[in-house]
């Protein structure tokens, strides 16, 4: 049987982790559809840094390894390791010092000894009784007294310095006007977290470029490959493939909210940018997700034929296989047992702070939103929406996001702000099947975005498991849902946040009534499998393949 070989160009810098991005799942899930297909293999040329993420990444996604070969330099460079090594470090479990340790424990026991006696001095009724007690609270006293006399001035001293913290932010102004100390400042903030400072950004990036190099010296040993696809626009050196290329545009969010991303990102925000506009514009050949995006941007904005751009529209993405336990009397209850552990696991690893990490009812209703933190998010919208529905209409429910809140300060601010620790939870690095259990136990899934590349894979995810959803009423989604009623229960104006929460409370109130109206429409949708995507994408493949062997 002849096999068709086809390449995959992936080129993401260092210290990109790949389950964080959508890329990664979309490409596993692409993988995942090419299995049936007996006659076509893969080979993904990445750098050496992308090789363990990649194949870490599609064995939790369980991929067939029989799919795909990884081609890529065989050692990472040194300065990388050594990078990796310090930010390993720094993440290590940090313990307290002997004398924190010390103060503690002192304190600690303190204040246990205090507890206790204070519970028997309040029992104290008869003369019996007190006999007793002193009997009791004496040695206790004689013993600890010494430290008592040794604590005691430090306690009153760190409260005096407290009530004289003016003082000290006076000559921290002073101290920090001079430039010895603004350097060693500087010099901190570099180690504290080195990637997000433009010189070490620039290092990668000439690392990147290096490693570019090393990568076309891998072409040699996979010449047959027939065709070349590239999942994203960001990656210019794509072009200098010498075969037939095709490269996906799922969107150019960064052209469609400059001002939010460049808040970000600063000068990195107009370099990727730039990137992106050199790689459409030096293209040829070019897939989408929707004819929104084709008209809109390529066609429209970057003037592509649009005879060149094909619109290949996602699959249905199910995770139910991944949640559902099946053959038990109770019927959906140990399935949902098993996503409790999962949701525990998940905010244990949380990281963010102490109250999501020792949350423990697993009762609890929330809502769910799955996506990194970005402007075109639109994250803070829903937190509006959410704090009102909260303090204003009492709405019992925890709000659930798999974001980092070190992505968008302003995200944190708000929470902070408005008082929302305790209900707002972070979880991110979700294992696959983390989060679909997240999704399982979700009362309601919430997609407040305001662009996307194609209808947002919340729809389907959700409903897999059997979760109910509400979602931004954008181009690309009404697209997909089109049907008069799903629309009216399902999209609010991504504009309003007023819109928004009010259609989350009806959803919540109404669960049932929206799970069986999208229930209709999930089915219909799953009719199209990712194997579909695959074929439709190898066809384009061949297209160009052929048309340039006819120019040859």
């Amino acid at each position: 049987m002849h096999v068709r070989h086809y390449g995959i160009f992936v080129a993401y810098p260092p210290t990109v982790d790949l389950r964080d991005q959508g890329l990664g799942r979309h490409l596993a899930m692409f993988l995942k559809g090419a299995e049936p297909i007996d006659d076509i293999k893969f080979t993904i040329l990445c750098p050496s840094w992308t090789k363990d993420a990649l194949e870490s990444l599609f064995e939790s996604e369980q991929v067939s390894a029989s799919i795909f070969d990884v081609v890529a330099p065989s050692r990472k460079p040194y300065a990388l390791r050594l990078y990796e090594l310090f930010r390993a470090y720094r993440a290590r479990p940090k313990r307290p010092s002997l004398v924190t340790r010390f103060f503690g424990a002192a304190v600690g026991s303190g204040k246990k000894i205090v507890d206790t006696v204070s519970a028997r001095g309040v029992a104290v009724y008869n003369v019996w009784s007190l006999i007793l007690f002193v009997l009791y609270a004496v040695p206790l006293a004689v013993v600890f007294l010494p430290f008592a006399v040794i604590l005691s001035p430090l306690i009153l001293l760190v409260s005096v310095v407290g009530r004289l913290s003016f003082l000290w932010k006076y000559i921290g102004s002073r101290i920090a006007k001079n430039k010895w100390v603004t350097v060693f400042r500087r010099y901190s903030s570099l180690m504290e977290k080195p990637e997000a400072h433009a010189w070490v950004l620039d290092l990668f990036d000439k690392m990147q470029e290096k490693e570019l190099r090393r990568m076309w010296s891998k072409l040699k040993a996979v010449e047959d490959i027939r065709a070349w696809y590239c999942p994203t626009a960001f990656w210019p050196a794509f072009h200098k493939i010498k075969a037939p290329r095709l490269m996906c545009v799922p969107d150019v969010v960064l052209c469609d909210f400059p001002v939010g991303f460049s808040g970000v990102g600063g000068d990195r925000f107009l370099r990727t940018f730039e990137a992106v506009e050199t790689a459409i514009r030096g293209g040829e050949y070019f897939v989408t997700y929707s004819e929104t995006v084709k008209w809109n941007t390529l066609v429209d904005r970057y003037n592509v034929p649009a005879g060149n751009v094909a619109v290949i529209q996602h699959a249905t993405n199910s995770l139910d296989a991944l949640v559902n336990i099946h053959g038990f009397e109770k019927g959906d209850v140990p399935s949902r047992i098993f996503c409790q552990g999962l949701l525990v696991d998940a905010l244990r690893k949380s990281g963010n702070y102490a109250y999501a990490a020792n949350f423990s009812n697993l009762n609890v209703k929330f809502l769910f939103y799955a996506s990194q933190l970005r402007p075109n998010k639109n994250v803070l919208l829903l937190l509006r929406a959410y704090e009102h529905l909260l303090r204003k209409r009492y709405l019992g429910h925890k709000l659930l996001l798999t974001g980092s809140p070190t992505a968008m300060p302003e995200i944190w601010r708000f929470v902070v702000e408005n008082r929302l620790e305790g209900d707002v939870l972070f979880l991110h690095g979700l294992s696959i099947s983390e989060l679909a259990a997240c999704y399982k136990l979700a009362d309601i899934a919430v997609n407040p975005t305001l662009s996307e590349g194609g209808c947002p894979f919340t729809f389907t995810e959700a409903l897999s498991v059997g979760t109910p959803v509400v979602m931004s009423r954008i181009p690309v989604a009404q697209e997909i849902l089109s049907d008069e009623k799903l629309s009216r229960l399902t999209f609010f104006d991504p504009y309003s946040w007023k819109d928004c929460a009010n259609r989350i409370e009806w959803a919540v109130h109404n669960r049932q009534e929206l799970l069986e109206v999208q229930k209709v429409a999930y089915q219909a949708l799953s009719g199209r499998t990712w194997s579909d995507v695959v074929r439709e994408h190898v066809d384009v493949l061949e297209k160009i393949a052929v048309r340039a062997q006819s120019r040859l």
